[in-house]
């Protein structure tokens, strides 16, 4: 029975964008047979599955979030996530109710919400018997529903009653305010387990999709998200890092080269005593990035410095650019800095951003100007940004002809869908003609296949 349940999340995860080889199946499998599953609680269910298929960090809460979708969550994966349900929490319900008509708390939430105390609120919410009934179709509707059963809006408008009337301080209203945001989100997810639960296994995998920081958008990510993805990024940058190219050198492993295996048998006698393998050496590509710094693009912008930084670290032969409206090499300021103070500085960096507008063209010829000569046939190209020109009349396009012609190669990653590129002041249609690829880049999984598929 386990053995089905791990294959059929092993086809999620794989649909969900996680690649699951049988492998990473058989391993779990495997493991599972060494331990004694009658003393295996759920907790270590999980991190033994994160361990042989996700194996990220963020991978025990994210299966974990697949089982309670995939199946009915019951009241120890509930307490385990919550930490604090318990009885005591549900007999406070019989007071502070609220004209939700649910029960709900209100008292209690009020002081949860004050106090910043999100897993009594999550203890408390997961108590209630929430259901879609016909609203399955209208998230919209529904959020307002589960907002008005579990007191979200009973408890907002409290809160802002005490700030209003000068109970509570600036500082806690703000902390306040997030906490009631962190509730919306938790609504949010059980509006998703009860679609998952009555919906289609395609909507299961849309909705694993949403949560998986390989597939999040660049563009749309939150704070946790982005430290989720973060990490991820410099993951692959460190495996570009080591990745092996297409030169090979003779070494003890690899493929057996017959024509020297020969050569060398004519010194003893026709007899291959010893044959010669050839090994890929590790790639060391000669990588020149221009990044687009506006703030149309700013998360984007992030990922792919820390892509950039990551990388540098350990190659020597890597330049570095950022731009907004004027463009300005920081190879040296990287090198010189580690990453957080390297990105949290950049704001203090003059010279690139003159008038926080974007001007691809001013931009683009700046470049031919001061670093056009330096290009050679070893050196590829590559250009981060969303090719918004704001309409100004010079476009550079002429100079991106140059820097194909002058380079290995010219690639553009792009972080906004492809049916926007000819939209507005959007020039990517009329840049990509000069490129030699133009690419999608919205998460981390477009990322890693232009890195292994075109780099």
């Amino acid at each position: 029975m386990v053995e089905y349940i791990i294959l059929d999340i092993a086809r999620i995860l794989r649909k969900s964008g996680i690649y699951v080889g049988t492998g990473e199946i058989a391993d779990c499998i495997n493991a599972l047979k060494l331990l004694d599953t009658g003393k295996v609680d759920k907790y270590r269910f999980y991190n033994l599955l994160n361990a042989a298929m996700v194996k990220t960090e963020w991978g025990t809460g994210y299966i974990q979030w697949l089982v309670e979708l995939f199946f009915e969550p019951d009241s120890e994966v509930t307490a385990d996530r919550g930490q604090v349900l318990s009885m005591q929490v549900f007999s406070a319900m019989e007071t502070g109710l609220g004209r939700a008509g649910k029960g709900a708390p209100v008292n209690l939430l009020v002081e949860a919400v004050l106090k910043k105390n999100v897993e009594l609120i999550y203890a408390l919410v997961k108590g209630y018997d929430l259901s879609l009934d016909s609203l399955l179709e209208n998230r919209e509707e529904a959020l307002a529903k589960f907002k008005l059963e579990t007191g979200w809006l009973e408890v907002s408008e409290a809160v802002e009653n005490y700030y209003a009337q000068g109970h509570i301080s600036t500082e806690e209203y703000e902390s306040a305010l997030e906490v009631l945001e962190e509730w919306n989100t938790l609504i949010m997810e059980e509006i998703e387990r009860l679609q998952a639960k009555t919906m289609s296994r395609e909507y299961l995998t849309q909705i694993m999709r949403t949560h998986n920081p390989r597939c999040i958008n660049f563009l749309e990510a939150d704070d946790f998200q982005i430290s989720q993805m973060a990490r991820e990024v410099q993951k692959l940058a460190k495996k570009l890092a080591v990745r092996k190219g297409r030169r090979r050198k003779a070494g003890t492993k690899g493929e057996i080269n017959l024509s020297r295996s020969i050569k060398r048998a004519v010194q003893t006698g026709g007899i291959p005593f010893r044959l010669v393998k050839m090994d890929r050496k590790p790639s060391k590509p000669d990588i020149w990035l221009l990044c687009d710094m506006s703030n149309s693009v700013r998360k984007f912008s992030y990922f792919m410095l820390l892509f950039v930084y990551t990388v540098q670290k350990h190659y020597s032969n890597i330049k570095s650019f950022i731009f907004v409206d004027n463009l300005l090499e920081v190879t040296d300021y990287f090198k010189e800095q580690d990453l957080d103070s390297a990105l949290d500085n950049l704001g203090s960096l003059k010279g690139y951003n003159l008038t926080g507008f974007s001007h691809y063209g001013n931009v683009l010829h700046q470049f031919k100007a001061h670093d056009l000569a330096l290009l050679n046939k070893n050196t590829t190209v590559l250009i981060l940004g969303d090719a918004k020109n704001n309409w100004n009349k010079t476009d550079g396009s002429e100079v991106l002809e140059k820097i194909s012609e002058s380079a290995a190669a010219l690639y553009w990653l792009n972080p906004m869908a492809v049916d926007l590129w000819s939209q507005k002041d959007c020039l990517m249609e009329k840049y990509r003609k000069s490129c030699t690829g133009v690419y999608q880049c919205s998460n981390i999984e477009q990322l890693e296949q232009f890195i292994y598929h075109i780099l």
